[in-house]
């Protein structure tokens, strides 16, 4: 069966897009260029999830995943699920199960959840003990995950490299499956990023080999954050890995780092551009989203 293929939205912003504001022009470029799906952004305060779940159903698109936001910088306040914050750890698991709920009313199957660093990291090692940290996150976790199983979504993990994650918690697909095994519960998977992997991995292809059905989606992401190709990420080993372990779930794909000036021309961004001028700048939308998924469908059929 071949793949399905979706755009991880929220990294729209590297292009100068936001799919919360310009909702009809994004949507309908994914899905006039070829995708199946759109990977939305864990942003229940900044959407109507009824307005735009009828968007995406007009379009015959499906929401794969919702991606949480849970680094300092992503979210704009400490959510840290790990730590001994109570206090962010509580904030945590409420903004858990508020994306959770606006997952459901975009029929998604999967939200994000990952063990990210506190404002301010901690490396090369955490300050607190790794069983610590382990204990805390499943901790929330046992909050979360029957949260999520009532209302119909799975969680999925994403690991992170060791400077964005807590070093030793959720940075690697093994650290995934010893806390999903230790869960115990039926609704969770891993969600591998080729980004964070290139970090943590010995070999990319053996660590998806390993996880086999554990992985569920797929964030085809590229070794630089920049355009596919333009890294060093062996791509034709990763799709064999995918198809060695039947994996027939989606590929998210990211869209590539540009620069600070249209980062800064969306939401996401750390300053507000103004003027329809500096719009005019932005990269051609259907050539960003054209041109990985040319790259993976050729790859795809020559496997």
């Amino acid at each position: 069966m071949p793949f399905k293929y979706t755009v991880v939205c929220d990294t729209l912003g590297f292009i100068g897009y936001d799919v919360l504001e310009e909702p009809e022009e994004v949507l309908t470029a994914i899905k006039d260029v070829g995708y199946d799906g759109v990977d939305l952004p864990g942003a229940p305060d900044r959407a109507d999830p009824k307005k735009l779940r009828e968007l995406v159903d007009s379009l015959g698109l499906e929401v794969p995943e919702v991606l949480g936001a849970w680094a300092y910088f992503h979210g704009g306040e400490d959510r840290d699920l790990a730590g001994n914050n109570e206090a962010a750890r509580r904030r945590g698991i409420n903004y858990a199960r508020k994306a959770i709920d606006y997952a459901a009313k975009l029929d998604a199957t999967f939200f994000q959840i990952c063990a990210a660093q506190p404002p301010v990291y901690e490396v090369p090692f955490p300050k607190l003990p790794i069983g610590t940290l382990k204990r805390n996150f499943i901790g929330a976790m046992q909050e979360i995950l029957p949260y999520a199983e009532q209302r119909g979504i799975s969680i999925l993990f994403e690991p992170l490299n060791c400077y964005e994650g807590y070093p030793g918690v959720l940075t690697t697909l093994s650290e995934a499956m010893d806390i999903i095994k230790e869960s115990g519960a039926p609704n969770l998977g891993i969600q591998p990023d080729v980004f964070h992997m290139n970090v943590g991995e010995g070999s990319i292809p053996k660590a998806i080999r390993a996880a086999g059905g554990y992985v569920k989606h797929f964030h085809m992401n590229e070794t630089n954050h920049r355009e596919h190709g333009t890294g060093h990420a062996d791509y034709r080993a990763i799709i064999k890995a995918l198809k060695d372990i039947k994996y027939e779930g989606y590929l998210a794909f990211y869209m590539p780092f540009t620069t600070q000036e249209i980062f800064n021309l969306t939401a996401w961004g750390y300053g507000q551009s103004s003027g329809d001028q500096e719009k005019v700048d932005r990269p051609d939308l259907r050539a960003c989203l054209e041109r990985p998924l040319k790259i993976f469908k050729e790859l795809e059929k020559a496997g």
